[in-house]
């Protein structure tokens, strides 16, 4: 049931897709499993590089298992392909990850949105997957000013080590000077 909503749709995109559809076509005749949590999906790659579902007793040359603990690392500037733990058939899985990594946005999403909303559209995922490079470009561009210009405003460690040594001779010193008092108190006549 789950590929009879699926396929369609993805089919659809593929068609937008025409690098992952050369990449998909020379490997036809292979099964992959997408391994869903409760509902595996098996599929067959075809000639044209279009998914259909693959036979119940077909042998997958590819299991894709969804890894949710790289969803993280997608936010961080990860790529797609990394979402999925891959076993078995490693060219198809590098092919896959390289459709995932080359896939046009605005080719998939022109049909739904039009030209424009899809390019802009484009632009969004493009800047805000771009956040990681860009925030650790202004970290160290940060951290050189603070080094260049606020640094001389830090203790040298040398001399808060002599100042601690020095408060703790004082309070050893006061402590003496707080015992001979009391001891004076003692012997005087009351």
């Amino acid at each position: 049931m789950l590929a009879a909503t699926l396929l369609p749709a993805l089919n659809r995109v593929l068609d937008t897709q025409p690098n992952v559809l050369s990449r998909l076509q020379a490997h036809a005749g292979k099964f992959v499993c997408l391994a869903l949590p409760g509902m595996p999906l098996n599929l067959e790659i075809v000639e044209t590089g279009h998914l259909i579902p693959a036979p119940d007793n077909a042998a997958p040359a590819l299991t894709l298992t969804p890894d949710l603990a790289a969803l993280p690392r997608l936010l961080t500037g990860g790529a797609l392909a990394e979402l999925f733990r891959a076993e078995g058939d490693g060219v198809l899985a590098a092919e896959l990850s390289g459709a995932l990594h080359g896939f046009d946005w605005v080719l998939a999403l022109r049909p739904w949105l039009g030209d424009m909303a899809a390019t802009r559209a484009d632009q969004f995922l493009k800047e805000f997957l771009d956040w990681k490079p860009r925030t650790l470009d202004a970290a160290g561009r940060n951290l050189a000013e603070y080094a260049v210009y606020e640094a001389n405003l830090l203790a040298d460690p040398m001399a808060v080590h002599e100042f601690i040594a020095g408060v703790d001779r004082l309070r050893e010193d006061a402590d003496r000077l707080e015992a001979r008092l009391a001891l004076l108190e003692s012997r005087r006549p009351s």
